[in-house]
């Protein structure tokens, strides 16, 4: 008779491991099938003890083992991919179940029987000594990356390697497997979660059962497929935050990809346009070498335009000026016009719904601007206090709400929301004629709602999409002419990674289209702005990285952001709690803007570590998880969330 400890394969409430008897002889990393509210799951052994030894801690148990019958062998999954979750969800202090819920892709646990009869028996990898997994940054523009990454798949095919090219979403997959599989179709398969369960259960057993080499397209869980013979792993789009799960484990699929990339020796690449300045930066912090020297060039055949201030002198004004704010230039206007005679497409990129981006005074049709960058202020509501405060999310200067304007010393000041409504409004008024569509979360809830609606207008030549973000990955073809709104309006992103963001952003509608793009700015000395007009960001992007090393950002120090909603009593009760639980770690407690719901406060803490403390060996030499801290985060209750490398601070 044994004891055995075992992790569901599907989300548990339940921190801890599972333990049951069994008068089966089952090995630690097999799979079984176990009993857990009436229901059969299945489970990955963790221990397996001789019941004999055990006696005494049985005795002493207030509850009953419930018994295993069921033993599926050796698991389908490789050792060092169960290795890869196990670290990953030590890195973002997570527990096991949740980790190993979200990587493992539901096709392997709802068809498991199937899968295991399809993979042939296999043993671990043979581990190579002293071999390092070679990592590479890879920074070029897209068509060059292609071109290299069809080089790259012939050579590993003449060394008998297999590639895992990494991408974030379906959209990418397709899109990269169209101009990646000409010539050998049938040793290229794509596979993510939308292919539906028959056609991965074929894809499956053509990847596994394949003498030659492969090149595999896929989301990072399906590196769960135990392909022994991947010799490079290639993570593209790096600088997609798709990468982020967002649900309750917050894990980074990024890490995950380089830790196991890692354990199975494989030649490591980082790729975008433009990578991560935290990657940039860990360049010479981990020894990343560049395949080919970092390229910050930005590469579009067409024109970009920059804009300076709307012309406001129109009649029937506001307040008390004959003046009214006009949201897109004469320029702009015209240029849409003459796309629009000639039955050519336009996009126009605003924020989304509703956000108030700017100030406006409207007595001069000033915007309120922060004194030392230029950014607009943004108005929040700290609900803690009810009071009203301006922030520049560039400095983070806070600026109390109850001032007037700089320029003609007026109070009579208004919120506006340069968003896709109020950008399509204007749109419609001027031109009623055009075919106009709108394209953010609220115009389509689904992803076959935002499918239909890029359909219809790339149907219609001739037409204005206006779209947030959510555009980059359902556009096919590329429009004649973009306008970016409001570039101001950008800084109003409460992220300390907004440059980095934006300047992602302005790539992405460079990359859609083909003519000409123009960018609508109050501030032109924008350091943003003057780096894109120059078609060089590599100045930017080293100022960037010096700022953060001199507050101590990423990548120069590990943050970890411990979060918390509450009512009033409770979110007291929370800061104090965090204060004397991690007051050796110096941490850094407030209160966020905007409330999760009616009565819910947010209380963030946030910690600083240097990154040797908090890392692993498979990411950066000479380094650990500091063990102490990980025990006093997994310590929290699950109304506490985690966030290690989080995208925010609010």
């Amino acid at each position: 008779m044994k004891i055995i400890s075992v992790i569901p394969l599907k989300k548990c409430i339940l921190k801890g491991d599972l333990t049951y008897f069994t008068s089966l002889n089952i090995a630690v990393g097999n799979i079984v099938s176990v009993p857990i509210r009436n229901k059969e799951t299945l489970a990955l052994v963790t221990s397996s003890e001789e019941l004999k030894g055990e006696k005494s801690n049985v005795k002493n148990m207030d509850f009953n083992l419930k018994k295993v019958t069921k033993d599926k062998g050796s698991s389908v999954f490789l050792k060092e991919f169960l290795d890869t979750i196990f670290d990953t969800s030590k890195y973002f202090a997570q527990n096991k179940n949740s980790t190993i819920a979200s990587l493992i892709p539901n096709i392997f646990i709802e068809k498991y029987d199937k899968i295991m009869h399809l993979t042939p028996p296999f043993t671990s990898l043979e581990k190579q000594q002293n071999l390092k997994s070679e990592k590479l940054l890879f920074q070029y523009p897209l068509q060059d990356r292609i071109s290299i990454y069809k080089t790259l798949v012939r050579e590993s095919f003449a060394r008998n390697k297999s590639i895992f090219l990494v991408l974030p979403t379906q959209f990418d997959i397709e899109k990269f497997t169209l101009q990646l599989s000409k010539g050998i179709e049938k040793f290229t398969f794509s596979i993510h979660g939308g292919i539906n369960a028959k056609k991965k259960l074929i894809t499956y057993e053509k990847i596994i059962n394949s003498t030659h080499p492969v090149l595999i397209i896929g989301t990072p869980p399906f590196l769960s497929i135990p392909k022994k013979n991947i010799g490079t792993i290639i993570l593209e789009h790096e600088n997609s935050n798709i990468y982020k799960i967002i649900t309750k484990t917050h894990i980074d699929l990024r890490v995950f990809v380089e830790i196991y990339a890692s354990k199975i020796n494989a030649r490591f690449i980082i790729a975008d346009e433009i990578l991560r300045y935290e990657t940039i930066g860990r360049k010479d912090m981990d020894n990343l070498n560049p395949l080919y020297p970092l390229s910050f060039r930005i590469d579009f055949d067409g024109k970009i335009e920059v804009l300076g201030k709307p012309a406001h002198q129109l009649p029937g004004g506001v307040g008390r000026s004959n003046k009214k704010f006009q949201i897109l230039n004469n320029e702009s206007i015209k240029e849409i016009k003459s796309t629009l005679e000639n039955k050519k497409s336009i996009f126009i990129f605003s924020l989304r719904k509703g956000l108030a981006t700017m100030t406006l005074c409207k007595d001069c049709n000033e915007t309120m601007s922060c004194e030392k960058c230029g950014a607009p202020l943004v108005l929040y509501m700290s609900h803690q206090n009810k009071k009203r405060a301006f922030v520049c999310n560039r400095c983070e200067i806070n600026i109390d709400g109850d001032i007037a304007c700089a320029t003609c010393g007026s109070w009579n000041l208004m919120p506006l929301g340069i968003g896709t409504e109020t950008v399509f409004e204007e749109i419609k008024n001027k031109f009623p004629k055009t075919k106009i569509f709108r394209l953010d979360k609220e115009s389509a809830k689904t992803e076959s709602g935002a499918k239909k609606i890029i359909k219809e207008f790339e149907d219609n030549q001739g037409s204005i999409l206006i779209g947030t973000e959510m555009a980059f990955f359902y556009l096919k073809n590329k429009v004649s002419l973009s306008i970016i709104a409001s570039f101001d309006s950008l800084w109003s992103i409460p992220n300390f990674k907004m440059s980095e963001k934006i300047i992602q952003i302005v790539l992405s509608i460079i990359n859609n289209t083909k003519e000409l793009l123009i960018i609508q700015i109050k501030n032109e000395n924008d350091p943003a702005i003057l780096a894109i007009k120059a078609g060089n960001l590599l100045s930017f992007v080293r100022e960037e990285l010096e700022d953060r090393r001199k507050l101590f950002y990423p990548p120069y120090k590990r943050f970890i952001k411990i979060t918390y909603f509450g009512d009033k009593e409770e979110s007291i009760e929370a800061k104090k709690t965090l204060k004397e639980l991690f007051k050796e770690y110096n941490p850094e407690i407030f209160s966020g803007f905007i409330t999760k719901n009616k009565n819910k406060y947010v209380t963030n803490t946030l910690i600083k570590i240097n990154t040797q403390e908090w890392s692993l060996p498979e990411i950066s030499t000479n380094s650990s998880i500091d063990k102490n801290l990980l025990a006093k985060l997994l310590s929290l209750p699950s109304s506490f969330e985690i966030f290690v490398d989080p995208e925010d601070l609010l």
